[in-house]
């Protein structure tokens, strides 16, 4: 009811204007303006984008080097993802493929180094993005994020004044295919269409452009990491789930020749799996609020029965997703990590993603103000599980430990010592590590 019905219970500014420094955005908006948004944003993901999020990431994975160390730390895996996201996001968000050193004339930084500084220092780039201090007076990790700030601002002009001559040209075909470029094609498209009439204009404002992609690089960013570093832990405790999977990547995946977008990601029905279930554990978003537009009438259990409390605006009501993921409405195995739990299989021996009816499922978010990038990070995803594992199996490393003994420390690890920082982090990861061993 809460959350499903976000036009009576919207977003408190609080939380939805903290990501707003940009400009206006998907996220930050309600009502109206959310819809004039969400118009525009939704066209960004479509099959193009996600063809190229399948191909990049491929690409990326392969380009790491796995033999390099016999073990890795869980807070090393965390920076390699945090890398790929980071290059997935350049190429795929800005539709610009570049070094990560270059730094392009008229430039202090790399649009790598620029964006990377910012999403690692969310919090700091919120409090203090604006603040108007001289640099002489700032200390220098402030200093570092003015100039990060706005050199991600001249990146994103450019790239938007790059994307609008390319469609004024009808050049765009030529371009790589990217979340800002699709939404740069839609907003102009909307713009020529409002000249033949006399509505309400409905595209974005250059601002609200800038607004929309820097908010989808934080999500793309934080929640992908945190996702993969959690899922390939929970793997190498699990080597059974790992073999499930494998057989179907040798389907699909390892002996094929074509391992494009179209013919292989539809059928990783197991890979998919594994983000679900590691989202259900290590959900990103285990807290949002929101407050009611008028009084309104919210139904609770307690342990007298069902009953009802009136909830009146400026009142904030917030939601446990953690704890509904964790409900024991998931059955005696709640906290265990089992990505067979989302798989159904058909009399034909067909696999089918589902979701469990009964606990609460919100990784995404729930009703219409779902995540947008929804499907772009399940490619994603699946892409990275698939072509790591159809070369590596994944280990507990033991660091003179029992095999047993470390399994246990890791699994107490990944369910009970994180926290939450726009996504789910270890608060030890240096404590526990995995070993990449080839197939």
């Amino acid at each position: 009811m809460v959350f499903r019905e976000h036009k009576d219970w919207p977003m408190p500014s609080i939380q939805s204007q903290l990501f707003a420094f940009y400009g206006q955005n998907v996220s930050s908006t309600q009502g109206a303006e959310w819809q004039r948004h969400r118009k525009i944003t939704s066209s960004a993901f479509n099959e193009s984008t996600f063809r190229e999020a399948w191909n990049e990431t491929i690409a990326r994975v392969k380009a790491i080097d796995f033999e390099g160390e016999s073990e890795r730390s869980l807070g090393r895996i965390r920076s390699t993802f945090d890398l790929l996201a980071m290059q997935v996001l350049v190429n795929v968000g800005f539709g610009q493929d570049m070094g990560l050193t270059t730094v392009p004339p008229g430039h202090r930084e790399s649009l790598m180094d620029s964006l990377g500084f910012i999403l690692k220092h969310i919090m700091l780039t919120i409090i203090f993005n604006s603040l108007k201090a001289p640099d002489y007076m700032l200390p220098d990790k402030l200093r570092k994020l003015k100039i990060s700030v706005a050199e991600l601002r001249m990146y994103m002009e450019e790239a938007v004044l790059r994307h609008m001559q390319a469609n004024k040209e009808t050049a765009e075909n030529l371009q790589k295919k990217s979340l800002l470029g699709a939404m740069v094609k839609a907003n102009e498209a909307e713009k020529k269409q409002l000249q033949k009439s006399t509505k309400r204009p409905s595209y974005l404002t250059e601002s609200e452009l800038y607004g929309n992609i820097f908010v989808f690089n934080l999500a793309g960013y934080e929640t992908t990491a945190s996702s993969m570093t959690f899922a390939l832990s929970y793997l190498a405790a699990y080597p059974e789930t790992q073999d499930w999977i494998f057989e179907e990547l040798q389907m699909h995946y390892a002996e094929s020749e074509n391992v494009s977008y179209d013919a292989v990601y539809p059928k990783l029905v197991r890979c998919l799996s594994v983000m679900y279930e590691t989202l259900r554990l290590a959900t990103p978003a285990p807290m949002l609020i929101r407050s009611p537009t008028e009084p309104s009438e919210l139904p609770i259990i307690t342990k007298d029965g069902p009953k009802s409390i009136t909830v009146t605006p400026g009142i904030v009501v917030g939601g446990h997703f953690y704890g509904g993921h964790l409900s024991s409405r998931w059955g005696p195995s709640a906290d265990l990590f089992g990505p067979k739990r989302f798989v159904s299989q058909s009399a034909s021996g067909d696999e089918a993603l589902v979701i469990p009816e009964g606990p609460v499922y919100s990784p995404w978010l729930l009703g219409t103000r779902n995540c947008p990038g929804k499907k772009f990070s399940q490619v994603e995803f699946v892409a990275l599980i698939a072509q790591i594992l159809s070369e590596w199996r994944i280990e507990v490393a033991t660091a003179g430990q029992s095999t047993q003994a470390a399994r246990e420390k890791l699994l107490y690890m990944l369910l009970n010592d994180k926290y939450f920082n726009i996504s789910t982090h270890l608060l030890n990861p240096e404590a526990v590590g995995v070993r990449f061993v080839r197939r």
